[in-house]
């Protein structure tokens, strides 16, 4: 492995159900990979994989703007994430698929009051340039959209 193109993380668990992330001189706590009770108090491995994907568009989209000279007020993005099965991630008996990702929709509003055909040239470059893009778009179904408001 080219070490000069690694990027590492260590990452340990001490209980059940977390897991704390060390990254350079920032850490970060992860849940359980997956979580149905909305009032669980950590984000999920999943949560953060989706977050990732979005602030990779949404960051990369602010930093090509900047470099070409297009003004942008404000970038905002929804995302969602469909797995396959999720009950097979609970072992539910009989089920069928498995627990992985299959679709992520991402919708990403881009406040600009330049013209659109130079914001899209933009959200072009963003994703052709986008790590999380590029790694996702060989496996996952990616549906990926902007919209410049005003």
């Amino acid at each position: 492995m080219d070490e000069s193109h690694t990027w590492t993380l260590r990452v340990s668990s001490e209980e059940v159900g977390s897991a704390t992330a060390y990254v350079r001189r920032h850490r970060f706590e992860v849940g359980v990979p997956l979580q149905f009770d909305e009032a669980y108090d950590q984000v999920t491995a999943l949560e953060y994989v989706l977050g990732a994907i979005a602030a990779d568009v949404v960051v990369g989209l602010r930093r090509l703007a900047r470099r070409r000279r297009v003004d942008v007020d404000r970038v905002e993005a929804l995302v969602h994430g469909r797995v396959d099965n999720p009950l097979t991630f609970l072992q539910v008996v009989g089920e069928e698929g498995h627990p992985g990702l299959v679709a992520v929709v991402l919708k990403v509003y881009v406040s600009s009051i330049d013209p659109p055909d130079r914001v899209n040239a933009v959200w072009e470059e963003t994703l052709r340039t986008s790590p999380l893009v590029r790694t996702f778009q060989d496996s996952v179904k990616l549906e990926l959209e902007h919209e410049v408001v005003i």
